[in-house]
C-alpha cells in the first residue's frame, strides 16, 4: 500500500556528546538534514537545568524532534517526513557518528495510506469542515 509518510523514532543509550552545547548539537543536526535532502524551516529548543536540552527542526518535509538527558547519557529522538528525495540514512549516519550509542531501540512506521484518503482535489475547506 502506498503511504505518503515515514516516521522514526529512536532511543540511543550511553551516548558520547550527550552534553554538548546547543551550537554543536544544532550544527551535526543541520548537517545530517543537510546530507539527507532535508529542507529545514525552522528550529527552536529550550536548554534545562542543570542540564539537559529539547529542540525541534521544521522542516517542509515534515519535523526532526529531540530529547536528550545529558546526565543520563540517553537521546530520544523522532524523524516524520514526507517526500521521496529524503535519505533518512544520510541523517542517521551523522546522529550514529556524533553521539556513538552502546545500545539503541527503534520504531519505523509508514504513515498516510493513500489508499484510505478521501480525494479532494481543492484545499479549499468544505461544507464539512
Amino acid at each position: 500500500m502506498e503511504n505518503l509518510g515515514q516516521h522514526y523514532i529512536l532511543d540511543m543509550y550511553g551516548c558520547k556528546n550527550a552534553d554538548a552545547s546547543w551550537e554543536v548539537l544544532r550544527e551535526m543536526f543541520l548537517k545530517g538534514l543537510r546530507k539527507g535532502h532535508f529542507t529545514v524551516l525552522t528550529d527552536h529548543h529550550h536548554q534545562f537545568e542543570p542540564c539537559g536540552i529539547s529542540g525541534v527542526f521544521v522542516l517542509a518535509e515534515s519535523h526532526l524532534s529531540f530529547h536528550i538527558w545529558s546526565e543520563l547519557r540517553f537521546v530520544s529522538l523522532d524523524v516524520y517526513w514526507c517526500g521521496a528525495q529524503c535519505d533518512s540514512d544520510m541523517l542517521l549516519d551523522v546522529i550514529f557518528d556524533f553521539f556513538e550509542p552502546t545500545h539503541t531501540q527503534d520504531k519505523f512506521f509508514k504513515r498516510g495510506f493513500t489508499e484510505l484518503m478521501k480525494e479532494n482535489n481543492s484545499c479549499e475547506p468544505t461544507a464539512e469542515s
